[in-house]
């Protein structure tokens, strides 16, 4: 259906509501910060540097972009153009985790199932990798849900802010868990205690077999299977028929599923928290406690007056706790809160 102008500008009266009473998180060292913002889309233009943070709020407030975003690096000349002007001095390490393919719905909707998905990758990614194989204070881990489908993670701990392209890359690759051979793991030897990769293999195939999802195997293989594993001895179980396809599952099954592009790209500009995702009409959030989190609640920020709205499209959803039945092609009075929303995805329309 898209955004007509009507719309656009009823959402532009609610952004600056919100943005009138509520002021985003500004990042640390503002004034060496590029900031890029969006209108039309995502990001219509960039380049410009604000010396505080009076002065962003400034700018938002006047102007109400519908996206607003961050550089990941500090430069000495945030402002210039072109990029090899700006002198980069370094970048934070920035993880993007977003959900795709949920089969409750249309892809450019969310649901509190795949959002559910993405709470666990991010749990999986700080708890599995970053603290215990790469030595990150929690502290130093901050947690921002996206405005939309996902969550950013930020990595504050400055050894990792002078990392390249390549090194970031090497960290998704291993993240992913590229490039981990069946062989040189069973050659290694790891026990359920031993760390990184090869303790979360050893970890996850005893407990296939512990709890007889690994199939066709007698129970007295099993055993035999399972104390060998105790003992990092996999000679036995590397010559099973069933050893490869639980491998590569435990792989896939650990993944920490980050986005390649994001983490590598040290000139990134990614979502400010506290402020409004114009493809969603939800607040781009800092999040306290990951567990207790709930985006389609705590990220609504528009009043649940009743609002009469043409829907072309809508899955089945619950928002703000209400749930909300599938709409397709006629006429609705809904909360606002959840108009604004089927308008920023251009499903309804006044």
């Amino acid at each position: 259906m898209g955004l007509g102008e009507r719309e656009r500008e009823f959402l532009k009266s609610e952004f600056r509501k919100y943005y009138g009473g509520n002021e985003p998180d500004y990042p640390y060292m503002i004034e060496r910060r590029e900031f890029g913002f969006g209108f039309e889309k995502k990001i219509d233009f960039r380049h410009k540097r604000f010396s505080t943070n009076s002065e962003l709020r400034s700018y938002i407030i006047s102007n109400v972009p519908f996206y607003i975003s961050y550089s990941v690096a500090h430069y000495t000349a945030p402002e210039a153009k072109p990029m090899k002007n700006k002198a980069m001095v370094d970048s934070d390490l920035v993880f993007d985790i977003d959900v795709h393919g949920c089969k409750n719905h249309p892809d450019e909707f969310v649901c509190g199932e795949c959002l559910q998905k993405a709470k666990e990758d991010v749990v999986r990614l700080v708890e599995d990798f970053l603290v215990p194989d790469f030595g990150v204070a929690k502290k130093d881990v901050g947690i921002n849900f996206s405005g939309n489908r996902g969550y950013h993670v930020h990595v504050g701990d400055e050894r990792y802010r002078g990392l390249g392209v390549k090194e970031r890359r090497e960290i998704v690759n291993y993240l992913n868990g590229f490039g981990i051979d069946a062989g040189i793991f069973c050659e290694a030897g790891p026990t359920p205690e031993s760390p990184a990769w090869f303790g979360r293999v050893a970890r996850c195939i005893s407990g296939k077999l512990e709890r007889g999802d690994v199939r066709n195997v007698r129970k007295a293989k099993k055993d035999r299977y399972i104390e060998g594993i105790a003992k990092g001895i996999w000679a036995d179980v590397r010559e099973s028929a069933w050893f490869h396809r639980e491998f590569d599952g435990c792989v896939r099954e650990m993944q920490a599923n980050v986005d390649e592009q994001v983490t590598t790209d040290v000139h990134r500009l990614i979502r400010l928290p506290g402020s409004i995702h114009g493809g969603s009409a939800l607040i781009a959030k800092r999040v306290a406690d990951i567990g207790r989190f709930d985006p389609l609640n705590e990220c609504v920020f528009i009043d649940d007056g009743e609002i009469e709205v043409e829907v072309s499209h809508a899955p089945a959803m619950e928002m703000k706790g209400v749930v909300f039945e599938e709409i397709n092609n006629k006429k609705a009075r809904l909360p606002k809160y959840y108009a604004s929303y089927l308008i920023a995805k251009g499903a309804a329309r006044l």
